[in-house]
């Protein structure tokens, strides 16, 4: 049972034997077949989307031997996005036990690299042997949310960010780069930021709230390394119904350090009302669409 189901509007799928009817009814339905792959041993990987709106649906890949319905490969929600968040380098990596994909871009202005589900696993898996992403344009990033809050934003402070006036004349992603490639004097600036920010805040969370002193943040939750713990402020907000359930759902886009991407939740799961200019928290499952200029 794939967990985030539930933030696409399937909350009521809550066992594999119901999912599984689910995915036989649309692997019976030609119009939702999108992708087909011949493989060396004779059998053949067929993928199913069936949407329940513009945006959201469900992905569904099964193996034929001959004419054979022989296992369900993987299934997951998946979120219709095409506005491009990234446009950084991406590695794409297999998962272990079945075939799919993580895709790991470096981001500098979150302090990590970050790593997601690729939503299109096809198209790379069709790409020439040698899996290089030549015409590779970017990757639009989504995400499912289980659950979140709706915080009020933060007031402007006063204080100067302390890294932009210790930047030597790059940008910060140039700063982090050469860092990364050993430059002592960089690597020098960035551990006096971080000291000059950890006296700031010690003086701050003395007399204010921590949602007031963190006003965004983007870290990595529990043991799978494509879900995050974030707090982002809430950009663009649409209202969206899953079709075959009924289950009203909020589509938000949201800004967490600089990182754009579109995210989807039940309406029932969220608390609060969500506001353009307000902030949410929530973890989430973060997925993304490769554009590899197929």
């Amino acid at each position: 049972m794939h967990k985030f189901l539930r933030a696409a509007g399937f909350s009521e799928y809550d066992s594999d034997a119901i999912v599984y009817r689910l995915i036989r009814n649309v692997v019976e339905s030609p119009e939702y077949l999108s992708a087909r792959l011949n493989l060396e041993d004779g059998s053949v990987l067929l993928e199913y989307r069936m949407p329940v709106n513009d945006n959201i649906g469900i992905c569904a890949a099964i193996l034929r031997s001959g004419r054979e319905f022989s296992a369900i490969q993987y299934y997951y929600p998946y979120y219709n996005a095409f506005e491009i968040s990234s446009t950084s380098i991406c590695t794409v990596e297999r998962h272990t036990a079945i075939e799919t994909y993580s895709g790991v871009i470096d981001e500098y202005n979150i302090g990590l690299s970050l790593i997601f589900f690729v939503s299109n696993p096809m198209d790379y898996r069709m790409l020439p042997e040698t899996g290089e992403l030549r015409e590779f344009r970017g990757t639009s990033l989504t995400a499912f949310s289980n659950e979140a809050m709706v915080l009020l934003p933060v007031v402007p402070q006063d204080d100067v960010d302390v890294l932009d006036d210790l930047l030597m004349g790059m940008s910060e992603e140039e700063l982090y780069e050469a860092a990364r490639s050993g430059d002592e004097d960089a690597i020098e600036t960035i551990a006096e930021s971080d000291i000059n920010m950890f006296h700031q805040i010690t003086e701050r969370i003395e007399s204010e709230d921590l949602y007031s002193l963190v006003e965004q943040s983007f870290m990595p939750c529990g043991v799978e390394c494509d879900q995050y713990s974030i707090i982002g402020e809430i950009l663009e907000i649409d209202e969206a119904l899953n079709n075959l359930t009924g289950q009203e759902l909020w589509l938000l886009k949201i800004s967490s350090n600089d990182v754009e991407f579109n995210m989807c939740i039940r309406k029932d799961d969220m608390l609060g009302e969500p506001l353009v200019g307000r902030r949410i928290k929530c973890k989430l499952w973060m997925t993304g669409r490769v554009d590899m200029g197929l």
